[in-house]
């Protein structure tokens, strides 16, 4: 990157250590705008359902709303936001572009997108074509996703520190899928399904703990050192807790067929190592030599503290679905926004310095990341964001009015979502727009 080129270019992007990324091979930035803007209108859905069938959700955490807003965040908003966050980081990683990457990120954008669609309306009206179809359409979707991946890391010949990290969390993704197929198969009849709530606590844990998890902390470790110029987490830490985790929850998933104390509770070492993990990701930022609280890095710390929380409240008694609460909504929401506002502004610039250098308009002058999300407009969603959860909580203790309105500034908080990054996008076409003129 050529932010060495001048110290005022320098001073407009802020510090951020790119020492390690091809920054060259990044796809076009349209790909993760078209992911991120689809995973905003499924946060939407959900705020919605919360308005007209919210009563029903928090009867149990069993109900069809209540499955189905569960996917709609894993699969409508995560696989989305995961899925185009790895389509645009992995070739920068890698050193390495996807191959066909329009074509194919196309098809998994429109596999995720129509599969999500079809796997909630499956658990909402209990429509058994639409869950099958929904669950083949998604496991399509990753297969290509993994398939596309593989090939980008072994044709860079490249090895990244953060490589087995993400992997092993995109591997979890495979058992995540083919354990929800069953059950798909065992709510339409056609498999019989024995102790369904158990292989469910699997299917989840792979799914939220190993998947959404590993890739979370493994994300949030590669980009903690770059945008907030923090010191790195030691790569052999990072390899040996993902690899006890993932080994933990082999062991947890044998508990199915195998009675065993010691499987049952390999869930809570998981807890543990996931709480420890926090620990360190939120030492490095204690330790960070810029001390100023950035807005974004409000929206990881805010994550942590809700995984905290989630894991007292599991300790303590059973409280389920406010656990499922912190954990969907505090941490897998809250931190990937967080990345996704510093992301978004950093790719905006970093598209357009390139445009400037290709297109030889060197008198010309990049806005500044700030630009493309402003500080206030990230402040704002926060707290719609950060309120948004704590009335969701707060309707499940005393069920009542509050949980349309919770719905209402979930809703609120989504579509203040959708605005930010849709105007991000729209910025970035002007000035795009304005370099070619």
């Amino acid at each position: 990157m050529a932010c060495g080129a001048s110290a005022t270019r320098c001073h407009r992007v802020g510090i951020v250590k790119t020492a390690g990324l091809s920054l060259d091979q990044a796809p076009p930035i349209d790909i993760p705008f078209k992911f991120f803007l689809t995973a905003s209108l499924f946060s939407v859905i959900i705020g919605l359902l919360l308005i007209v069938k919210g009563e029903e959700v928090f009867l149990s955490r069993w109900t069809p709303l209540a499955l189905g807003i569960t996917h709609l965040i894993t699969i409508g908003f995560l696989a989305q936001v995961m899925t185009g966050a790895m389509i645009q980081l992995l070739p920068v990683l890698a050193g390495s572009p996807i191959p066909a990457v329009i074509t194919i990120s196309r098809i998994i954008h429109l596999s995720l997108l129509s599969g999500a669609i079809l796997l909630v309306t499956g658990f909402i009206f209990s429509h058994r074509f639409s869950l099958f179809a929904g669950a083949g359409l998604l496991a399509a979707a990753f297969t290509l996703f993994l398939i596309a991946a593989l090939i980008s890391l072994v044709s860079s010949g490249i090895r990244h520190n953060n490589a087995v990290s993400l992997g092993l969390g995109w591997l979890a993704i495979v058992p995540a899928v083919a354990i929800g197929i069953y059950l798909a198969m065992g709510l339409t009849g056609i498999a019989s399904v024995s102790d369904m709530s158990r292989l469910t606590a699997i299917h989840l844990s792979w799914g939220v703990l190993g998947w959404v998890g590993i890739v979370l902390f493994a994300t949030v470790f590669q980009l903690i050192p770059i945008f907030y110029v923090t010191k790195e987490i030691p790569t052999h830490i990072r390899h040996i807790a993902f690899a006890v985790i993932f080994s933990l929850l082999i062991l947890y998933s044998l508990s199915h067929v195998i009675a065993s104390r010691l499987f049952e509770n390999s869930l809570v070492l998981i807890v543990m190592l996931f709480l420890l993990l926090g620990i360190t990701v939120l030492y490095a930022i204690h330790r960070r030599k810029r001390k100023i609280l950035d807005i974004t890095l409000l929206f990881v710390l805010t994550g942590l503290v809700f995984l905290v929380l989630a894991a007292i409240v599991w300790v303590v008694g059973d409280y389920d679905l406010i656990v499922g609460v912190l954990l969907l909504g505090g941490v897998c929401l809250t931190i990937p926004i967080g990345i996704i506002y510093k992301v978004i502004p950093f790719l905006c610039w970093f598209h357009l310095q390139s445009l400037q250098v290709k297109q030889e308009k060197f008198s010309y002058s990049l806005p500044s990341m700030k630009h493309f999300i402003s500080d206030k407009d990230a402040k704002r969603h926060y707290y719609l964001h950060v309120g948004a959860i704590f009335m969701v909580i707060i309707s499940i203790v005393f069920p009542g009015p509050i949980v349309r309105l919770s719905g209402i500034v979930f809703s609120l908080s989504s579509i203040y979502f959708l605005k930010n990054v849709l105007f991000a996008f729209l910025a970035f076409r002007r000035e795009q727009k304005a370099l070619y003129v």
